[in-house]
């Protein structure tokens, strides 16, 4: 099977949170700008880039320590793996890479902190989800414009992705953060995964699940019958998820203002306001009341040891096309980060088609500090990782033999308690080059996924505001005083710990007072401006 690599729940689940996390491309002028490689892609090397060879000018750059920081659970034999790593950086690039790992739990606010204090840093993985606000950082000059920067250090990078996901990232018209585009696919799905020995054990009709309310009659038998079983896992997943209910950020998730799927007048509405945002709440308060999720809910940082027990009967999740659309998969994916020793596998269901969010460029992406020093070898350093299949590999998996076995060209089995890096590749660059796949995985069907994937991509529904990107400085105050509003009151809402009877119209007035209506207001206005200039 495909390992899918996804952002832990800390980040109020997944990309958990909103992570559509980007696919591999080689094809620039793909339908509606996505990713359509051939299947060979992903096994396909890019060794032989420039940027991949010895730099004829390493020996006349000044050696620098370079900073990256990142957002991960604690990595064993870290620092094995990182002066492994450094030797390579090294020789290609005459720097060494210093990488910086924070819980996910701490990392936004930790990131935040350094671009308030001006504290520098030559990278960081970033992105327009959570409390990561890359748009608003990018927009206040946190990060380097990087748009010459990739022309001149990373072409490979440049080339890989198509220009209108670079559009994606772009500010006022530069580009502030280097895409993460990935092996997997960027068109993405919202459903749920759900345990399947749990769902065929209580008859669970999971196939016939396309909302949230369909899911308590399983939630009900597994409080019942499955002591110490958490029935599903709470997260963020109305803002974090727009297309859940048909509609899709502009900017920053959270900001009041998100714009419908198939609004072709593209009218900006207060998502907070909608009867969707309302029957969310009710259907997770009911769930919350009921004991269907953790009662700490709204101030758990990190679920990950959840699911790394197999506790968790249900979790949202970002089924690809090819677990659902190919019959031979079904209930062959295991539930997500558990415990790969566990059979704990899962049926993946689909709420939504595949879609393309207007936010999936910003997804995952790589930025260079306003006050870095050597904006240019960190530009280097991000062409270096992206391109050279031997650093990807080690800092993803480690050293051969030592911490994992290679089977073959293309597989690997992971040596118990060695380096892991906890599935997050996807944070430090793109894994378009990546050849190793777990051991598990049946290279034939893979391939096959693959092709769905990138399938898909062609034909999934596109953000009405794909490529529109929103300038945030004229309600810059505005702004900070909705971002405390919403930091009071919005996730213990959405988890169901606030009783949105009590509180969703304070919420809404609060939200008002905090200057809501002049966001939307200046979003409605730029957004008409940039479909007069495009024609649409």
């Amino acid at each position: 099977m495909v390992t899918k690599k996804i952002v832990t729940p800390a980040m109020a689940l997944m990309l958990t949170g909103a992570l559509v996390l980007s696919g591999c491309s080689k094809d620039n002028n793909s339908s509606n700008g996505s990713a359509s490689p051939s299947a060979s892609a992903s096994t396909e090397s890019p060794s032989a880039s420039a940027s991949d060879q010895p730099s004829s000018q390493a020996a006349n750059q000044e050696a620098v320590e370079l900073t990256m920081y990142i957002a991960n659970s604690p990595v064993k034999d870290m620092d094995r793996v990182m002066e492994a790593a450094n030797k390579i950086i090294k020789e290609k690039i005459n720097a060494t890479l210093k990488l910086v790992v924070t819980d996910w739990s701490t990392y936004p606010q930790k990131l935040n902190l350094m671009i308030s204090s001006g504290e520098p840093f030559d990278i960081a993985f970033t992105g327009s989800w959570g409390d990561l606000n890359y748009f608003q950082n990018a927009s206040k000059g946190a990060f380097v414009d990087i748009t010459g920067l990739l022309d001149k250090y990373a072409p490979t990078t440049k080339s890989r992705v198509p220009e209108s996901v670079w559009n994606g990232v772009k500010v006022n018209g530069k580009i502030y953060g280097s895409v993460n585009y990935q092996v997997w696919g960027m068109a993405g799905a919202r459903g749920v995964q759900l345990r399947k020995d749990l769902v065929d054990k209580y008859n669970f009709d999971w196939k016939s699940v396309t909302k949230w309310d369909d899911l308590t009659p399983f939630l009900d038998s597994v409080k019942k019958g499955e002591k110490g079983v958490i029935p599903f896992e709470a997260g963020q997943l109305f803002t974090l998820q727009p297309v859940f209910s048909g509609m899709d950020a502009v900017s920053d998730n959270t900001l009041p203002g998100w714009v419908k799927y198939g609004d072709q007048s593209i009218h900006v509405i207060n998502q907070y306001e909608t009867p969707e945002f309302k029957a969310y709440l009710k259907t997770m308060r009911e769930w919350y009341t009921k004991g269907y999720v953790r009662k700490d809910a709204a101030t758990l940082k990190d679920t990950s040891p959840d699911r790394k027990a197999s506790k968790v009967a249900g979790i949202y999740s970002q089924p690809l096309p090819d677990a659902v659309d190919m019959p031979e998969l079904i209930g062959m994916d295991k539930m997500s980060m558990s415990d790969p020793a566990a059979n704990t596998y899962a049926y993946n269901k689909r709420f939504t088609e595949p879609f393309i969010s207007s936010n999936a460029p910003s997804a995952a992406v790589l930025a260079i500090g306003a006050n870095s020093k050597n904006p240019e070898r960190a530009m280097q350093l991000i062409e270096l990782i992206n391109t050279n299949d031997e650093l990807f590999h080690l800092i993803a998996f480690g050293q051969p033999d030592v911490d994992y076995k290679p089977i073959g060209d293309r597989q690997f089995e992971m040596i118990p308690d060695k380096y892991n890096f906890n599935y997050s590749e996807w944070e430090i660059g793109q894994s378009y080059g990546r050849m190793l796949w777990d051991k598990s995985t049946d290279l034939t069907v893979n391939d096959k996924r693959l092709e769905t994937i990138y399938a898909a991509d062609k034909t999934a529904m596109v953000s009405p505001v794909m490529g529109f990107v929103f300038n945030a400085e004229p309600v810059k105050t505005q702004i900070a005083n909705v971002n405390s509003v919403t930091a009071e009151l919005l996730k213990g809402l959405e988890v169901g710990a606030i009783d949105p009877d009590k509180y969703l119209d304070s919420f809404l007035k609060k939200l008002k007072d905090a200057g809501a209506d002049a966001i939307i207001a200046e979003k409605q206005k730029q957004i008409d401006a940039w479909k007069a200039a495009n024609g649409k």
